[in-house]
């Protein structure tokens, strides 16, 4: 990404409403001066989640998030930061043109905003040909599976009429020229026609978590081949990145038990219309790890359905694969097998939704799937099949990332193998590590030193800057972090500066870890306080200083003695801490 100035960053900050953005995305309770709710990056029954008008920023107390508006979207809907802008500036209705100074983000916006637009004329030429005598084959057909027309509208499910063709002289030559960009349209350079790629298919829009269309999946009505057809990749659709459906079970559901990944979009709107709104499909490619990410910001459980075919049975294991680091305590796994040659599609017309729920509560786990494949590819009669389970196991295991969870699966692994030790064998050493990284984790815990709290509430209340007394005599001493909170004075000194700017200004340098906890420090007292405490902290680091000098010169005189002037100066300092302690 191309360089993004501060004042770009701060610009957007200053026009966004943090408080206003999250509670778009999960419930908010005020509490004291911060709103509390159910964090979206862990599973918790207590809201642990603050969010602070003042600052602008918001911190889990249970896991640790924290951060501004830019990294909530960021974290929430995996995004990168330049589709974090563009989030805040259509949520915000703040106009592109705002930041025409900014050559590489407004470039970014411009383009992105026209692709959108491009991709949503295109899809309303779709659905609307659906309802014309041309669509009637391909309306009739949907019908006939059962879909009924609120189900169709909702998807904005289409049709690509026979030979659509797109004369470049009746057509917006820049429309056309997008249009085949986005790999919709082919150009036949003799007859200076455009092709839709789509030609007499039922097409299904593809949206983006915030609703915009960016690619498009299409499925023959007749014996065409192939029978599916994705759009190609390009500028907005990453096939790895986006979900089927995503956007739309946010539409139906403000929380999720857990969440079915299945292969196709007639499985999706099949399920949907069955009133089981709680699914999404992979695009023609396997789950990739940007997927589960998404997934477990909305859920604490994946549940894969996929095709009761071996094909099927392989996707699950590759899922499986891609999932193991993630397994992180809290979030779970699951696998719906389904009978040979079906699919959700199929399944749920036959058996209908209260079977098909029945089968969802019934899902192998992780441990279930995980040895139930390994021991139905491995033949372990002999001491042979047995090393190579226990190695194909343990080098998949070791992945995982929760420790209790490596251990409980090591212990099952040596009851089928029939070394019940083997988490002895496999851990004294590796359980020797975790302990001193435990160890070492605890030491690098912030202790609140004066300067630290110094700095701390500063961050939190950057006007404070303006009451703070000449500091000449704090550059004269080497008291540890000193020399920053000067630093940091001066940065707070800029007019209408925020605690969310100060973290930006310090987020690609060494001190923005330990900047990000010193925001989060709760000092225990009232906001009209704060301005006391901070002087009253002051003061205190000016007796830290004298006295650090004071018992140099104390030292120097046991050691060699002082000079005239040294023992002046001791003697001066004697008086002004004495004056300062009383």
């Amino acid at each position: 990404m191309k360089y993004v100035s501060r004042d770009f960053i701060n610009n957007i900050l200053e026009k966004s409403d943090i408080i206003i953005f999250i509670k778009s995305k999960i419930k908010l309770n005020k509490k004291g001066n911060n709103f509390f709710g159910l964090c979206p990056f862990h599973i918790e029954k207590t809201p642990s989640f603050a969010v602070n008008a003042d600052k602008q920023i918001y911190h889990c107390f249970g896991c640790g998030v924290h951060g501004n508006i830019i990294d909530f979207i960021i974290n929430y809907n995996n995004v990168s930061f330049l589709d974090s802008i563009k989030q805040i500036t259509d949520f915000f209705n703040i106009p592109i043109d705002n930041y025409n100074n900014n050559v590489s983000v407004y470039k970014y916006l411009i383009k992105h905003d026209k692709l959108y637009r491009c991709m949503q004329n295109i899809s309303n030429f779709y659905e609307n040909s659906l309802y014309t005598s041309a669509g009637k084959n391909a309306y009739n057909y949907l019908l006939n599976r059962g879909y009924t027309l609120d189900i169709i509208k909702f998807f904005s499910i289409g049709y690509s009429p026979i030979q659509s063709e797109y004369n470049i002289k009746n057509n917006s030559k820049y429309l056309n020229i997008l249009s085949q960009k986005l790999g919709i349209l082919k150009i036949n350079k003799f007859k200076k026609l455009y092709y839709d790629i789509f030609n007499h298919r039922i097409i299904f829009p593809i949206k983006n978590i915030q609703g915009y269309i960016i690619g498009f999946g299409a499925r023959a009505i007749d014996n065409k081949h192939p029978k599916y057809l994705n759009s190609s990749e390009n500028l907005i659709f990453h096939k790895s990145n986006e979900l089927y459906g995503l956007y739309e079970i946010k539409k139906k559901n403000n929380s999720f038990k857990y969440i079915l990944v299945v292969e196709g979009y007639t499985d999706v709107i099949s399920l949907f219309q069955y009133n089981i709104t709680y699914v999404v499909a992979v695009l023609g490619t396997n789950i990739s790890n940007v997927h589960i990410k998404k997934l477990f910001c909305l859920t604490n459980m994946i549940i894969y359905c996929y095709d009761g075919d071996h094909a099927g049975i392989q996707a699950h294991w590759h899922a499986l694969k891609i999932s193991l680091s993630h397994m992180v305590y809290g979030k779970k796994i699951g696998f719906m097998i389904l009978p040979n040659n079906e699919d959700p599609d199929s399944l749920i017309r036959k058996e209908g939704k209260k079977l098909f729920e029945e089968r969802i509560k019934n899902v192998l786990l992780f441990s279930d799937f995980f040895f139930k494949f390994l021991l139905s590819t491995i033949n372990t009669s002999s001491c042979e099949g047995k090393t190579k389970l226990t190695y194909t196991a343990l080098s998949l295991i070791k992945i995982i990332p929760d420790y209790l969870f490596q251990v409980y699966l090591i212990k099952q692994l040596g009851e089928k193998i029939g070394i019940m030790n083997l988490i002895d064998i496999y851990y004294h050493k590796s359980l020797y590590s975790n302990i001193n990284n435990y160890i070492k984790k605890e030491k690098n815990i912030l202790k609140k030193t004066t300067v630290r709290l110094l700095i701390s509430i500063l961050i939190q209340y950057p006007y404070l800057s303006n009451i703070v007394p000449p500091i000449q005599l704090f550059k004269t001493s080497n008291i540890h972090g000193l020399s920053f909170f000067i630093k940091l004075i001066k940065v707070c000194s800029n007019e209408n500066i925020t605690t969310q700017n100060i973290i930006e200004y310090y987020k690609n340098t060494k001190f923005k870890q330990s900047l990000e906890i010193l925001a989060k420090w709760n000092h225990m007292i009232p906001n009209n306080q704060i301005e006391e405490l901070f002087i009253q902290l002051i003061n205190k680091l000016k007796i830290n200083i004298l006295e650090d000098r004071q018992n140099y010169l104390i030292s120097l005189e046991r050691q060699q003695g002082l000079s005239i002037k040294q023992k002046n100066e001791l003697w001066s300092l004697n008086k002004k801490i004495m004056i300062k302690n009383i």
